[in-house]
């Protein structure tokens, strides 16, 4: 039994805003595991939020005694635990990419399949991990074994693959299917039945060990994403739109339940033959006490994505999936609480004053602050539910945020605190410039501009003659300025913003970021590995080429020629000849980074989806990266929307923290 994989996480996504992005089902299964390719054996990276780590987590198990399990996930994730969840330690693995299914045989040996046919095992508690030959490049979205012999075992994958071993996963074999569709999850009672699920409603049942797989039609259009043995007889089959199936003669026939709910639902498992559960979107979790029938929802706090749930027994439980978030159950899924660190919000911004004391904002409100160079993240109350997408600070006293629906907050004690500003404008704001203590400039959806001439007294709309997204405005001095943002739109101004003109670039392309190094030099960054460059205070802008063609959302200078560049899919961009050449960053995540603080050498933190926060731990490596010979005009891109620290406190309003249960004394005799 094993869980879906994470690119379920983005179904039903759609581009709203700034932080959205929508890739199409096949993309997703083709494209998402190779993105760690190269990023796993020079990582050069720390998480700081979440802890232990942010990419998501596909499969979680644990070994009989209930203590020791694994968890598995994106950009080569491993995860071991010695105490039920409460610390995780990472693993090495040889194979670099994204890991989905995973079986525990018992405290020393384990069995991970992943991308490219990948399948891992190790007899040693995880300290040595060794990738065996399957015969296929596919993905394998599952694996599991035999209830009654823990050396045979099958995992399935995209394209119909199926294989098997008979020698504990050593060895593996093709096995024939009668279909091409994404079998996403597989599960045997013995070693003769089994059941198979995947898209378009596949359903593949077997009763000679996969020697031969029948499917079964008509049952289903959605995707089934996960299947559960409950006895030897009866199986549970769930999918997208709160569907459930359920079988009591071993697969020959099938019944839809009334789930009563329509969220997609990911996983399920059943600890015996009446107790189960089945986890999903939205922090759903469905329990039945018999065996499939009825059944009860509970949702966790926050609704988060939970891709695989598993139970030791009939109150111990484990639920895991985006942003790395593992929660634990102790009453049998009526309660959860976490055992990961951090929130999860979206971090649209972070900005550092020093090498220690720094800020970062995004999506509900979400103020984080650190004095210590980001080991430890405190939230600042903000008095808003907004989303918070910019964040400036004039001196070290004085700082500004401005966030959707007209959104502005004002901090004069360096961010400990921060106090709402009353504007008449209800526009989504996207950035933020003071190029002065009195003089700064606020952009935002719909052409909108402000302007203040009093330090943030009174705000005063300027006209632009546009009703583009601007995203992100940079002035060099109080007359000089710029601001970008959709439909390549660039703005220009000579008089404080009194009259903007637009520079006329013929690009398309949505540009998310801008920064100046100096009067003359500056930067801007957008979709498809847009990255246009100015020598002259921003009248004219040139596209220097990245190499890419994802989106890129954030860029930092250090000088005139050291740049650094962020974007989708954990992108991370070098230059140190003013966008001559770029070199590839190796990173750990393939995560959204929207944002990043770069103060030279190794002081680095980018942010981004899921609230995730890294930060460099060495001076920037390089891997270089061909120029495309694609013109500029013919790239498009979408908009862009929208081990443990225990002293960590950026949960408020967060799933409660789990607590290791208190041994009771020994009464002395």
């Amino acid at each position: 039994m094993s869980s879906t994989p994470s690119f379920f996480n983005h179904r039903s996504e759609l581009p709203l805003s700034r932080y959205g992005r929508v890739y199409p089902l096949f993309v997703l299964l083709l494209f998402c595991p190779l993105q760690s390719l190269a990023q796993y054996n020079e990582r050069g990276w720390e998480w700081q939020n979440p802890l232990p780590q942010g990419n998501s987590i596909n499969a979680i198990r644990f070994a009989d005694d209930k203590t020791n399990g694994w968890s598995v996930g994106a950009d080569s994730v491993i995860l071991r635990t010695r105490n039920a969840g409460f610390d995780w330690e990472p693993q090495e693995s040889p194979a670099n990419t994204t890991f989905y299914g995973l079986y525990v045989r018992d405290r020393l040996r384990a069995v991970i399949s992943g991308a490219r046919g990948i399948v891992l095992t190790t007899t040693n508690g995880g300290r040595k991990w060794t990738e065996r030959l399957t015969g296929v490049t596919d993905h394998l979205f599952s694996v599991a074994f035999a209830k009654d012999d823990p050396l045979r075992g099958w995992a399935v994958g995209s394209f119909g693959a199926i294989i098997s071993t008979s020698d504990g996963g050593v060895t593996w074999e093709r096995q024939n299917a009668p279909t091409t569709a994404h079998l996403f999850c597989v599960s045997f009672v013995d070693t003769s039945t089994g059941v198979a699920v995947g898209s378009r409603g596949t359903i593949l049942v077997t009763h000679n060990g996969g020697a031969d797989w029948k499917p079964q039609t008509g049952i289903s259009g959605s995707a089934l994403t996960g299947v559960a043995f409950s006895s030897s007889k009866r199986a549970v089959i769930v999918g997208y739109g709160g569907t459930i199936l359920e079988t009591d003669d071993g697969g020959i026939t099938w019944r839809s339940i009334n789930s009563l709910i329509t969220t997609d639902l990911l996983s399920v498992f059943f600890a015996d033959d009446k107790l189960g559960w089945a986890a999903g979107d939205n922090g759903v979790v469905l329990t039945t006490g018999d065996g499939g029938t009825i059944w009860l929802p509970v949702n966790v706090r926050t609704s988060p994505r939970l891709a695989t749930v598993y139970f030791a027994d009939e109150s111990l439980g484990w639920a895991a999936g985006s942003d790395g978030l593992v929660v634990r159950t102790d009453d049998g899924g009526l309660s959860w609480r976490r055992l990961t660190e951090g929130g999860r919000e979206d971090l649209a911004h972070i900005v550092f004053l020093d090498g220690s004391r720094g800020l970062a904002v995004g999506s509900r409100g979400r103020i984080l602050f650190t004095s210590s160079g980001g080991k430890n993240w405190t939230v600042r109350p903000s008095a808003t539910t907004a989303r918070l997408n910019s964040i400036d600070f004039v001196d070290q006293k004085q700082g500004w945020i401005v966030g959707d629906k007209g959104t502005i907050l004002r901090s004069v004690n360096g961010g400990v605190t921060w106090s709402p500003v009353a504007v008449e404008v209800r526009e989504d704001l996207f950035g933020i410039d003071f190029v002065s203590p009195r003089q700064g400039w606020i952009v935002g959806a719909r052409g909108a501009i402000l302007h203040t001439n009093d330090g943030g007294e009174t705000w005063r709309a300027q006209r632009a003659d546009t009703f583009s997204w601007l995203e992100d405005v940079r002035f060099t001095d109080e007359k000089r300025g710029v601001a970008v943002g959709s439909s390549g739109t660039i703005l220009r101004t000579a008089d404080g913003g009194e009259t903007w003109t637009r520079v006329d670039r013929n690009l398309k392309e949505w540009l998310y970021a801008l920064t100046f190094a100096d009067a003359q030099r500056g930067y801007a960054v957008g979709a498809r590995g847009v990255i246009l460059r100015t020598d002259d205070g921003g009248i004219n802008w040139k596209d220097v080429e990245s190499g890419l063609t994802t989106n890129l959302f954030a860029v930092g200078v250090i000088g005139r020629n050291d740049v650094l560049v962020t974007g989708d899919q954990g992108r991370i961009l070098h230059s140190m000849d003013a966008g001559q050449t770029w070199e590839v960053q190796p990173t750990i995540t393939s995560t959204p980074l929207f944002s990043v603080a770069y103060r030279g050498g190794s002081n680095i933190w980018v942010a981004g989806s899921g609230g995730a926060i890294l930060r460099r731990t060495e001076d920037v490596a390089t891997v270089r990266i061909p120029t495309p010979k694609l013109p500029p005009a013919l790239r498009r891109g979408p908009p862009k929307i929208g081990a443990q620290n225990s002293q960590l406190e950026i949960d408020d309003g967060d799933i409660p923290r789990a607590s290791p249960p208190q041994k009771q004394p020994v009464r002395p005799r």
